[in-house]
């Protein structure tokens, strides 16, 4: 067995159990849970491409992506979407390290063989529990995914250095409840801070948010 089966083979078997019992589907090396309204979280183990056949390295991926940023996503990729939905296509998007990670640093558990693979899944499942799973499944409560928004934290990028992100992000979870106050001023900073170079993928997403909007 190469260490990339001894990989596979202990996240199938310790970590799939795990994310079944969240109400996740799928297989290593990814897991999707997706609610009645169409939004979804995703939890990906990936190993690095500089991985070699005696080690392989992997880190965790979570991601979540709200219906309204997913139905964005759709019209602005076109034929290009993917029938399921990849971590990369998150809103919410963050990473778990090993136990011991100091901050700011991006470690990688280390897989030699069956022992260390079955210990690297062990770990991953203990970050799962304190910041994976839980954090995933608040953000399916619309006020506790405006709330994030709002308190400007989407796991790897933060509002203080993405305000135009941000404000578009928030404009996509109020188009629904149609126009608004708010919805306005969303729309209104995302468009007037954006720079001319980006003026006119901007004005096509202001002008669907509209439109998405007054269907409401």
């Amino acid at each position: 067995m190469t260490v990339q089966d001894a990989l596979k083979a202990a996240l199938r078997d310790h970590l799939g159990p795990v994310a079944r019992s969240h109400g996740y589907r799928g297989s290593a090396p990814t897991w999707r849970k997706s609610s009645t309204a169409g939004d979804c979280a995703v939890v990906n183990a990936q190993s690095s491409s500089f991985s070699s056949a005696k080690q392989v390295r992997c880190v965790v991926n979570l991601a979540f992506a709200p219906e309204p940023w997913l139905r964005w996503q759709a019209e602005s990729l076109g034929a290009g979407m993917p029938k399921s939905v990849p971590e990369s296509l998150g809103l919410y998007r963050e990473r778990l390290h090993p136990e011991g990670t100091p901050e700011g640093t991006d470690g990688w558990w280390e897989v030699f063989d069956d022992e260390s693979a079955r210990v690297a899944v062990a770990d991953m499942n203990v970050q799962l529990d304190l910041a994976g799973w839980p954090v995933l499944d608040g953000m399916f409560s619309p006020d506790a995914m405006m709330a994030r928004l709002r308190d400007g934290d989407l796991g790897m990028m933060k509002r203080a250095h993405q305000g135009i992100f941000f404000a578009r992000a928030e404009a996509l979870l109020l188009m629904d409840a149609g126009p608004s106050d708010a919805l306005e001023s969303q729309l209104d900073y995302a468009l007037s801070n954006v720079i001319p170079a980006q003026r006119e993928n901007a004005e096509r997403f202001d002008a669907w948010v509209r439109a998405e909007a007054a269907k409401a």
